[in-house]
């Protein structure tokens, strides 16, 4: 973990996400997955049900990993990479990783994601500089364009309604009946019910999450049979309050380690995103997030020890 290279990985991803994006863009793109997924091809089972496009017409973006969450985090993890290199104006590279991150679609990441803008751009003072000031006006520009388009395009208002917190089909009520079900379970054990009870292929649950193919005489009925895409509320469940806490902990480590404006919002991102996300799934890729997070930041600490060092 010491040893990683990260100019290396800086090309990695630039190249990768360069390459991700041609793909994209063939015309075969969605069709091709849903045979990768659909036959097993990709992982041990098949997975025909997954949707891979936005409201069934634009293409989401499963990159490299075939993951559109984890896809997105990989785009967050380029941007810290670039911050703690030094090469936030390597605007090139911040229009491939933010277009790839959008295309995957998944809230999560593209939250984080705008919060770590903030974090790099904001003007730490009162006066603004003439680069910053084009940055700025230039994002207003861009998020005025993505506002006129929006008006003009039903699919991607529907999208947009989903970061409302007030809508019938934001992200967080689509996962509803997880919250409310791990919620209930913490009530009647609030000291926990045991890591894996209520997530494991084991699980002997039954959620109930509404109905579906309403163009029957009589709708089917959704159940799950074990919780997921709830990890705040699954953690609360199952680790109890103390373990909850010491969760919360551990992760409040990022900023703490650090104490920059960029650790902050990337922490206050990654709870956000938790609320409605599935850490069981994509574990392995988390604990790689944190880890990279972690020596990437080593390498601002070690050039202020040495510029320490060097003062008379």
């Amino acid at each position: 973990e010491k040893k990683i290279d990260f100019h290396y990985l800086l090309k990695f991803f630039r190249y990768s996400f360069v390459a991700c994006l041609i793909v994209y863009l063939s015309p075969y793109f969605s069709a091709q997955v849903r045979v990768l997924f659909g036959q097993g091809i990709l992982f041990k089972e098949a997975v025909p049900m997954m949707v891979f496009e936005v409201f069934r017409t634009i293409p989401r973006h499963v990159g490299f990993v075939f993951d559109f969450r984890i896809m997105g985090q990989l785009a967050c993890l380029y941007l810290i990479i670039l911050y703690y290199l030094g090469k936030t104006k390597s605007y090139w590279d911040i229009i491939l990783l933010t277009l790839v991150c959008l295309l995957t679609f998944s809230r999560g990441p593209i939250l984080i994601l705008i919060l770590m803008f903030i974090a790099i751009y904001a003007p730490f003072g009162n006066r603004i500089t003439k680069t910053q000031l084009l940055v700025i006006a230039s994002s207003v520009v861009v998020i005025i364009c993505i506002i006129i388009i929006s008006f003009n395009n039903a699919t991607i208002q529907r999208f947009v309604q989903t970061f409302n917190p007030v809508s019938k089909e934001n992200a967080i009520s689509q996962r509803g009946a997880f919250i409310n079900y791990s919620l209930d379970k913490f009530y009647e054990k609030p000291y926990g019910n045991g890591i894996g009870v209520l997530s494991s292929p084991q699980a002997n649950v039954r959620v109930f999450a509404g109905y579906t193919n309403f163009h029957k005489k009589v709708p089917d009925k959704v159940i799950y049979t074990k919780v997921g895409d709830a990890f705040l509320a699954l953690s609360l469940a199952e680790k109890g309050i103390f373990g909850f806490i010491l969760m919360l902990l551990s992760f409040s480590e990022i900023f703490y380690s650090n104490r920059n404006r960029l650790s902050l919002f990337f922490l206050m991102g990654l709870y956000i995103n938790m609320i409605g996300t599935d850490i069981p799934k994509q574990g392995f890729f988390y604990l790689i997030l944190i880890l990279l997070y972690y020596s990437a930041s080593e390498l601002e600490r070690s050039k202020k020890l040495s510029m320490e060092n060097d003062r008379p």
